[in-house]
């Protein structure tokens, strides 16, 4: 009450919690003191110092808050003696005193389980709804990146297929074509497939489809890009359990994803002295587990434990990879986790997958 007056004082000013201990206790003491004087243990209104104990366990952490029980409790206990010094004529009342110290006891204990139970849970769900807007803030980040990357790639598709149609008439013209120019138009042609593969993906983002994709020949993707992206890369593959394993239901753009995780890793141990990657997969309880590591020193712990939940700075780009890849797999009920082991940075993905005789075809 004392510290519920402060602060409607103080307009519901927030008290450091060595404050509230203070009141807390100072309002324990003054009310054991008053009941004690105005006849102890067979005072009717000693349930009132269950107040205090309430708003310690409400705002406090749980040691000073079961410091503050232990002195109520204590404070209570203190009531019967007085009474013990009474003759044993009157045992029936000291029977019934102790019953109420009792009572109040059990009673204190259980408001403080209880307190301790709800504010868990409070806790929890403040927890909960933390995560979401958070995540909340990654879809709509993500949305914005979308819908650029949307126009942008609407805008270059028209000059691309011109210099494509230039290189192509040029190359006619020439009654020998060099090497130079005939890589160019490989390198156009790439970016026009890119393109093409653009517009397939944000069709099926846009009809909401799905597609069983087996884990063997989409394995075999994954490696075929990763050979075109970092050819100069020494990537070490080794599956377990991937023949014939299953399938999974996702979209095209999870074959992006994954090669983009790989990407990261590649682009991490490249400024290491061992710029090796190594990446593992198997299927294991329905799961399509990989293991991508690479050697890595710039991370530090906080970073690792914030990957893929929001954009980070990089030096080699703006941060977004990890976390589009991340929103990307969790659309597809699976997870990536990052960790370190000794002097490596351990990317872990999980996708729900189930056997081929489950799967329509």
């Amino acid at each position: 009450m004392l510290l519920i007056i402060a602060m409607a004082l103080t307009r519901h000013r927030h008290f450091p919690h060595f404050i509230i201990f203070v009141f807390l206790l100072a309002e324990i003491l003054i009310l054991n003191s008053i009941i004690a004087f105005n006849g102890a243990a067979s005072n009717p209104f000693n349930a009132v110092l269950l107040v205090p104990v309430v708003l310690s366990f409400m705002w406090l952490p749980h040691v000073p808050a079961l410091l503050l029980w232990l002195v109520s409790v204590g404070g209570q206990l203190a009531q019967l003696i007085p009474f013990s010094t009474v003759n044993h004529a009157h045992n029936g009342m000291n029977a019934h005193f102790e019953s109420m110290i009792i009572s109040f006891v059990i009673t204190s204990a259980i408001i403080a389980v209880v307190t301790l139970y709800f504010k868990y849970q409070i806790s929890k769900k403040e927890a909960d709804i933390q995560q979401l807007r958070e995540r909340q803030l990654r879809n709509e980040q993500l949305l914005a990146i979308g819908t650029a990357a949307a126009q942008l790639t609407h805008e270059v598709a028209t000059p691309v297929q011109s210099a494509q149609l230039l290189l192509e008439e040029g190359i006619e013209q020439l009654s020998t074509t060099p090497d130079w120019l005939l890589s160019l138009q490989k390198q156009f042609q790439r970016i026009h497939q890119k393109l093409s593969e653009w517009r397939l993906i944000a069709e099926d983002i846009r009809m909401q489809k799905s597609d069983h994709f087996q884990i063997g020949p989409l394995w075999s993707e994954v490696k075929y890009l990763m050979s075109i992206a970092r050819p100069e890369t020494e990537i070490q593959w080794q599956t377990n359990n991937l023949d014939d394993s299953g399938k999974l239901i996702a979209d095209r753009t999870l074959l992006p994803a994954l090669t983009s995780i790989i990407v990261n890793a590649c682009d991490a141990a490249v400024d290491t002295s061992d710029p090796k990657v190594t990446v593992y997969s198997e299927v294991f309880n329905s799961q399509w587990r990989i293991k991508v590591v690479n050697r890595s020193n710039r991370l530090s712990e906080q970073t690792i434990k914030e990957l893929g939940q929001r954009f980070l700075p990089s030096t080699a780009g703006h941060g977004i990879g990890a976390t589009v890849s991340n929103a990307t797999i969790e659309k597809f009920h699976g997870k990536v986790i990052w960790f370190r082991e000794s002097d490596n940075l351990v990317t872990l993905v999980t996708l729900p997958c189930s056997p081929l005789d489950e799967c329509p075809e």
